[in-house]
């Protein structure tokens, strides 16, 4: 393929990043003041329950990763989205303690990812333009 249709394919796929991070921006807040009404609602009517609290909220915050991670673009933004999932699931769900360990298993080796592997070019730095197309060789 030619490079300027590299080039061409390689923006339009940053644009469409764009436009779904926005996307799920505009919707995870959405979903932000829905659970700050609702949860004063069921305050107020004394029905409040803290896990479906905790799900809502741990579902924005995974939301929000997500969005950072499609526009930066970086090893730590990946772990870091799911670091945030599965400890979203780990305080969710109510399964069984062998999936209880294996979910902190997992969580205890995204932390030995991040802090074995991840170097200061991996810091969350936002990309301000579309990657440029692989050189020829």
């Amino acid at each position: 393929m030619k490079p300027k249709a590299i080039t061409v394919l390689l923006k339009t796929a940053w644009a469409l990043e764009l436009i779904i991070a926005v996307f799920i921006l505009l919707v995870t807040v959405l979903q932000m003041v829905l659970t700050g009404k609702d949860s004063v609602e069921y305050l107020l009517a004394g029905k409040f329950s803290l896990d479906e609290f905790f799900a809502s909220t741990m579902s924005i915050i995974v939301g929000l990763e997500f969005m950072k991670m499609l526009i930066l673009h970086t090893p730590r933004a990946v772990t870091d989205v799911l670091l945030f999932a599965i400890a979203r699931q780990l305080v969710v769900s109510h399964s069984t303690p062998a999936d209880t360990l294996i979910g902190v298993s997992a969580v205890a080796l995204i932390f030995v990812i991040k802090k074995l592997l991840h170097t200061k070019e991996d810091a969350d730095v936002p990309v301000m333009r579309p990657p440029h197309p692989p050189s020829q060789q």
